[in-house]
C-alpha cells in the first residue's frame, strides 16, 4: 500500500492506515480514527481490494484494528490485523498480529497466524526513520508458508507542508524496491497532494485529497507500464 504507506514515520503525517506500513506509528496516535481504502487493480473487478481501519489512542500509545478483503467469489484473500504502539519518546515500538485466509472454489480454505514489529526513531528534529520484520518465523498454511518482509524507511520533513519519504523493501525471494513518494499539503488541513513510485514495477503513482473538519477524502491512481491504471479511493473519519 504505498500511497497510503506515506507519511508512516513522521507523527504529523499520519493517517489511519499508516501502522500497516509500519506499527510504530501508532506510538503517536492522538486522536481516533476510521477509514476505508478501495482500489480496482488495472480496472479488474476480480482483483478488487478492500480495506477497513481504526485507531485509537490509549495511554503511552495506540491501538489499530484493520481488515482487508481482495478477490472475487472464485479466489479471494482476507486479513484480520490488530496493531499496538508504544511511545518511548524519541523512539517508538510496534507489533501487529495478522489472521490471513485463502479462499478457493473448489478446493476450500485455508488460514495462516502471522506477526509485524517495528521501530522509529526521530533521528534530528526533521528526520524519522522505521525499521519492520514481516514474518520471520510462523505465518504459514497447510502447503505454503507468507513470505517474510524487511523494510527500512527514512521520512524527512522539509517543512511544515512537505514530507519526503523512501522506503527500501526485501520481501522473500523476490528483488530489493524501493518506494519513494512526496506528501504536500498545499493548503494546511484542507487540501494536500501525493506522488511517488515504486522500482519494483516502474508504477508510478499519484493522488489528491480534501479535508472538511472530521472528514478526509482521497482519489488516488497507480499505472503499470503493461497492465495499466488502477484507480483509489480512501476516505478516513476522525474523532474529536
Amino acid at each position: 500500500m504505498a500511497y497510503t504507506g506515506l507519511g508512516a514515520y513522521n507523527h504529523s503525517f499520519t493517517q489511519a492506515f499508516s501502522f500497516l506500513h509500519n506499527q510504530a506509528a501508532l506510538a503517536g496516535c492522538g486522536q481516533a480514527g476510521v477509514g476505508i481504502f478501495s482500489e480496482r487493480p488495472f480496472g479488474l473487478k476480480e482483483l478488487a481490494a478492500h480495506w477497513a481501519s481504526a485507531t485509537l489512542p490509549v495511554k503511552g500509545g495506540g491501538l489499530g484494528l484493520a481488515l482487508q478483503y481482495a478477490g472475487f467469489q472464485a479466489f479471494n484473500n482476507s486479513r484480520a490485523a490488530l496493531a499496538y504502539g508504544k511511545n518511548l519518546g524519541k523512539m517508538g515500538l510496534g507489533i501487529q498480529f495478522n489472521y490471513s485466509r485463502i479462499t478457493r472454489a473448489g478446493y476450500g480454505s485455508d488460514a495462516a497466524i502471522g506477526f509485524e514489529v517495528s521501530s522509529s526513531w526521530q533521528l534530528t528534529k526533521k528526520l524519522a526513520a522505521g525499521i519492520r520484520v514481516t514474518n520471520p518465523v510462523g505465518g504459514k498454511y497447510k502447503e505454503e508458508k507468507q513470505a517474510a518482509l524487511y523494510s527500512l524507511g527514512l521520512g524527512y520533513e522539509a517543512s511544515e507542508q512537505v514530507l519526503l519519504q523512501a522506503d527500501m523493501v526485501k520481501e522473500e525471494d523476490r528483488p530489493l524496491q524501493v518506494i519513494a513518494g512526496i506528501i504536500y499539503n498545499i493548503v494546511p488541513d484542507k487540501f494536500f497532494t501525493r506522488l511517488g513510485i515504486v522500482t519494483a514495477t516502474s508504477e508510478p503513482f499519484v493522488g489528491a485529497g480534501w479535508q472538511w473538519k472530521r472528514c478526509r477524502a482521497d482519489a488516488c491512481i497507480r499505472y503499470h507500464p503493461q497492465l495499466g491504471f488502477t484507480p483509489g479511493m480512501m476516505m478516513i473519519f476522525y474523532g474529536k
